[in-house]
């Protein structure tokens, strides 16, 4: 890490600090702290959107914040802030996709990797046909994407497709080597043991998302036993035929939220499993359902279909004067 890199870890370091003592009258001054990191970078309709986060009490996102310095560890907080703000310049990301995309043979901020099962990357819908990588299955191969992209720009690695934690030291490896890198991994329930959170707590950049979609009981106990330690998670749910109507209803948001997810990722891709997959009139019924959420609930949620960019997300928020 060089010597601007270094200085600005410090400032993000000592600004969760800060924050940490008193969120409710330091987290307003957040925005000031931010405006010295991004200056003119930070697009107007951005800069609204967090000044909302950072001042209204009653505004979802700050909600999602404060709940942060409660349920997750410092320690963790602090690593997860500096590889996005300092080594991934989330600061930088909104000027880069209103000059229309990432100029050609760089990476986009994040990569989704699919490391277990072989792959044609021809599923309609799915995020592997555009930002995907085929490494190998073993460690050298993983680490090899992981080099290449990061070199280019990409600080975010999100495990999608089959168990990726079925191989559970190799992830471990690969956040102990990639300390500058988030790695998100979608996997079962079953994969989150008390070693494993261990483990978690220590490289402090893995968070999982669970699967929750067919084995409710199971995420329950996960996440359970993840906010015991204090360590961030999400859910995942996969869409089908038979289990859409529950997806993203205000009951299925209170819930995750009260087991202490910070995210929710709602697969509509039909590209697995033997379930039926959801008809259009479904699948719009989620969207729906996700962008109202979206707006009133601290949680991120996330719509692998539909994919809004963040740039009509934060020109929804100032047109219409809600939360994301």
């Amino acid at each position: 890490m060089g010597l601007s890199a270094r200085m600005k870890a410090f400032g993000v370091s000592k600004a969760l600090d800060y924050l940490e003592r008193d969120p409710d009258a330091n987290l307003p001054k957040l925005l000031d702290w931010m405006d010295t990191f991004g200056g003119e970078r930070l697009d107007p309709a951005y800069r609204l959107v967090i000044e909302r986060a950072m001042s209204d009490p009653d505004n979802n996102w700050y909600r999602l914040i404060k709940s942060m310095y409660s349920d997750i560890d410092n320690r963790v907080l602090k690593k997860i802030f500096e590889n996005f703000i300092v080594h991934a310049n989330i600061m930088d990301w909104p000027r880069r996709s209103a000059q229309g995309g990432w100029p050609e043979g760089e990476a986009p901020w994040s990569v989704f990797i699919d490391p277990t099962a072989p792959c044609r990357m021809d599923c309609r819908g799915c995020g592997a046909t555009i930002y995907g990588v085929r490494p190998e299955m073993e460690f050298d191969g993983l680490d090899e994407a992981v080099e290449v992209r990061k070199a280019r720009g990409t600080h975010l690695f999100i495990f999608v497709g089959g168990d990726p934690m079925g191989q559970e030291q190799g992830m471990i490896a690969l956040c102990n080597k990639h300390t500058d890198c988030v790695f998100a991994v979608f996997t079962r329930p079953e994969r989150i043991t008390v070693e494993m959170a261990e483990d978690m707590l220590r490289v402090r950049n893995l968070f999982p998302a669970i699967q929750a979609d067919e084995d409710p009981e199971g995420a329950e106990k996960a996440m359970a036993l993840l906010r015991k330690r204090k360590l961030p998670f999400g859910v995942a749910y996969r869409c089908t035929g038979d289990n859409a109507e529950q997806a993203a209803t205000e009951e299925f948001y209170d819930k995750a939220i009260a087991l202490g997810a910070k995210f929710c990722w709602f697969f509509t891709c039909p590209a697995f499993g033997d379930a039926p997959p959801a008809t259009s009139a479904q699948l719009a019924g989620v969207h729906q359902r996700v962008r109202a959420m979206r707006r009133v609930k601290p949680l991120l949620s996330l719509d692998f279909w539909d994919k809004p960019s963040l740039s009509s997300v934060a020109q929804e928020t100032v047109q219409e004067g809600s939360g994301i």
